[in-house]
């Protein structure tokens, strides 16, 4: 009996003994679940190219330096705009543009375009790449009066402007009149004395000779009208910056004939006293004859 007893203790002992395990694993595992790692997709990565690009701002007339460009990745759409220069088609543009000269200002993170930089050796004259093709570099003296206290910048557009005396006749006499007129207009102007970049400290820039660009024929006559009167300039603003340069109609200083005619008095001339003792004499009164009567 006693015997019975303790092997059916023993048997419900072991099974308590497994049935303790079981549950303290069980706990364990919900403890610590297994969480299923997701199967890894892999994401399509969009393409794209290098594209060349300024650095920092740079402005007018200078040099530019390695440091000056670099690339910058762009999606193949937004590289497409023709003058972009791609890593992939010019990958030594960075060392070609070494030394060149900026033509138009560029703000940093802009995509660099051919012509917005002239190509040239340190050898090269900076103005010369300055040059519109087919455009000439003329020069002229100025002061603070003439060229708006010093705030004409190279870069800026001006009018050019010839004050002087003409000689003129008046009923018979000579007679002297000062008169001003813009024989240039939307000039651009290329430096002031031998700088052709505004210093960014400064907002003027006082000189005593401005150069500017204009075509072959007009430097000829800017040459002429500065040996005719006294040459001032006015600056234009930056809305018409874009205009091309012209000589309005009426003021081609090479063509001097044009000026003797002109009358310093608007007032007609008075008749002369046999003229008007020829009116006078005239009757007032008409006979009429009829047949001889």
């Amino acid at each position: 009996m006693h015997s019975v007893n303790i092997r059916q203790i023993s048997i419900i002992g072991g099974a308590m003994l497994v049935a303790g395990g079981a549950f303290i694993w069980m706990r364990s595992q919900s403890a610590n679940p297994q969480v299923a790692q997701p199967v890894a997709v892999g994401e399509a990565k969009a393409e794209t190219v290098n594209v060349l690009v300024a650095k920092r701002d740079m402005v007018v007339g200078e040099r530019i330096s390695p440091s000056s460009l670099g690339w910058e990745a762009y999606t193949p759409t937004s590289a497409s705009t023709p003058g972009f220069f791609l890593q992939s088609k010019n990958p030594k543009a960075i060392q070609e543009f070494s030394n060149g000269i900026v033509r138009q200002a560029m703000v940093k993170g802009e995509p660099v375009l051919a012509s917005k930089i002239v190509d040239v050796d340190a050898k090269t004259g900076a103005m010369a790449a300055l040059l519109t093709p087919g455009m000439r570099a003329v020069s002229f003296p100025i002061s603070s009066e003439t060229a708006v206290a010093g705030f004409v910048l190279p870069n800026d557009r001006v009018d050019i402007l010839l004050t002087r005396e003409l000689q003129l006749t008046s009923n018979g006499q000579s007679v002297s009149k000062i008169v001003s007129t813009a024989i240039f207009e939307s000039v651009r102007v290329l430096a002031i004395d031998q700088a052709i970049s505004q210093d960014k400290d400064k907002t003027t820039m006082l000189g005593g000779v401005a150069t500017v660009e204009l075509s072959a024929s007009d430097s000829e006559k800017l040459r002429l009208a500065q040996k005719l009167g006294d040459l001032s300039l006015t600056l234009r603003g930056y809305s018409d910056a874009g205009a091309p340069t012209y000589a309005p109609p009426g003021t081609d200083v090479m063509n001097q004939g044009s000026l003797t005619g002109i009358s310093a008095d608007p007032k007609p001339p008075s008749p002369s006293p046999n003229v008007q003792q020829a009116s006078q004499a005239i009757p007032t009164a008409v006979k009429v004859y009829r047949g001889g009567q």
